[in-house]
């Protein structure tokens, strides 16, 4: 039985970790173009840097969660994390962007450790009143590494170098290996479980990588065939997952269960529609509105301030009212954010962009923390588990999917020429329709919030 104090190092040494995790996604974003250079990259291979890091993330949740059941959640956990952080302080040494891109599978691997195996383990510290607290504050590390990362990160590279960014995120992560170590139950234990669902994993793993290499190559017709590949072997999974006798993910959670499966789609519309907010607008400041990468960053910094705020407040409002009110709340908010960015245009005030920072921050953040304490709550201890890794993987497939609309509509409006102040008529003419588009989905996920609190209150 832990101790009030060591529950609460559990829960910050999740919180560091779920902001490492996307801050290397995000940050290391911002520095690309200067590793291309310096590498001498071609576009594709670049878009390895980022779309391999996702791809191994995505394509190992279920296969990892499979193994925390069978050797201790805190165990892989603390591979994770040893795993993540070796990769980070060795990735600065690569000679060549090849042994690049693979380093940044591996660190990919080791992040999949951990974000699915922590909702799980902090559901297991706080089981019963104060689990939707400390699922906001783990929440406030998510949105503040995805949000900050662009922001943060363009800092590090221009002062520092881009490879501070890795050995500055490796920190955070070897003190909480070190934390992990002292506090949690990393002793492996073998426990009894049915065989490993082989034929699930990989087909887990070749949707999820054609899906992310098709969004990196959609100009191509090649892109295109394996994004679809990527889309047919993803329903092949979810087919396969139905009928397999020991399944990396239970599809009976979902059946009967309306809390845990519409929370779960509306996990993945909610990234999906948002996730592409930060870069969107920062291309606009700096495209069309002539500011410098800097001046960009201090105006994103309105959105990450406010998930930070409302992750939070998120966790102590679940503990007062129903999780499915808030959520159905927060993605109303976040819906109105993304139809105010439709509205901006080449001459647009600076209060009219950060109205929309606010709402979609705020939104998202109060949706993220309430969402999730749905989930959670809808399943039993020991599915928390396969619940914290449905999580991670809508997260990341909402992700993966958005990066790959936004290239898709950008290739067909704008083409293969490069973003400057003469194209910034064709980049808001494709920033309009990406923002309608995404608008029109979020409203989707309100209908289905409010659709899953209905059938609730009907049980």
């Amino acid at each position: 039985m832990l101790s009030a104090n060591e529950r609460t190092t559990g829960l910050w040494v999740i919180t560091f970790t779920q902001f490492a995790l996307v801050f290397m996604l995000s940050g290391v974003a911002i520095a690309v173009p200067v590793l291309g250079r310096e590498f001498g990259a071609s576009a594709a291979q670049l878009g390895l840097v980022e779309s391999g890091y996702i791809a191994a993330v995505a394509m190992l949740l279920f296969p990892v969660t499979r193994l925390a059941d069978m050797i201790g959640r805190a165990t892989v956990f603390a591979m994770g994390a040893a795993l993540f952080s070796t990769v980070s302080l060795v990735l600065p040494l690569s000679g060549s962007i090849d042994h690049f891109i693979i380093l940044r599978v591996f660190q990919g691997g080791g992040g999949a450790m951990m974000v699915s195996t922590g909702l799980a383990i902090l559901a297991d510290l706080y089981p019963g009143p104060g689990r939707a607290r400390a699922l906001g504050i783990a929440s406030a590390g998510v949105y503040l590494g995805l949000s900050a990362g662009p922001w943060l990160g363009g800092l590090i590279a221009t002062h520092l170098g881009w490879r501070w960014i890795f050995y500055i995120g490796a920190v955070p992560c070897v003190m909480c290996l070190l934390l992990t170590l002292k506090v949690l139950p990393v002793r492996p234990i073998r426990q009894k479980c049915p065989p490993f669902d082989w034929g699930g994993a990989v087909l887990c793993a070749i949707g999820m990588t054609l899906l992310s290499q098709g969004g990196s190559h959609f100009h191509d017709l090649s892109g295109k065939i394996m994004l679809g590949v990527g889309v047919l072997s993803l329903a092949a999974f979810v087919l396969w997952e139905s009928h397999a006798k020991a399944p990396l993910l239970d599809m009976r959670l979902f059946c009967g269960n309306p809390s845990f499966s519409l929370g779960s789609a509306v996990q993945f519309i909610s990234y999906a529609a948002t996730f592409g907010i930060t870069f969107l607008l920062s291309l606009y400041l700096q495209v069309t509105q002539g500011m410098t990468a800097s001046e960009a960053g201090l105006v994103l910094v309105a959105q990450p301030v406010m998930q930070a705020i409302f992750s939070l407040v998120s966790g102590n409002w679940c503990e007062r009212w129903p999780a499915h009110h808030i959520a159905t709340l927060g993605m109303g908010l976040a819906t109105l954010g993304l139809g105010g960015a439709v509205f901006l245009g080449a001459q647009s005030s600076l209060p009219l962009i950060i109205v929309v920072l606010v709402l979609c921050g705020a939104g998202s953040a109060i949706f993220a923390t309430a969402n999730m304490a749905v989930i959670m709550g809808a399943v039993s201890k020991e599915y928390y588990g396969v619940a914290s890794a449905v999580v991670a993987g809508m997260r990341t497939t909402g992700m993966t999917v958005s990066l790959v609309f936004i290239s898709a509509v950008f290739a067909m409006i704008i083409g293969p020429q490069a973003l400057h102040a003469e194209s910034s008529s064709s980049y808001i003419e494709a920033m309009h329709v990406i923002f309608i588009a995404l608008t029109v989905f979020s409203a989707l996920g309100v209908f289905m919030s409010a659709r899953a609190r209905r059938r609730l209150a009907d049980k």
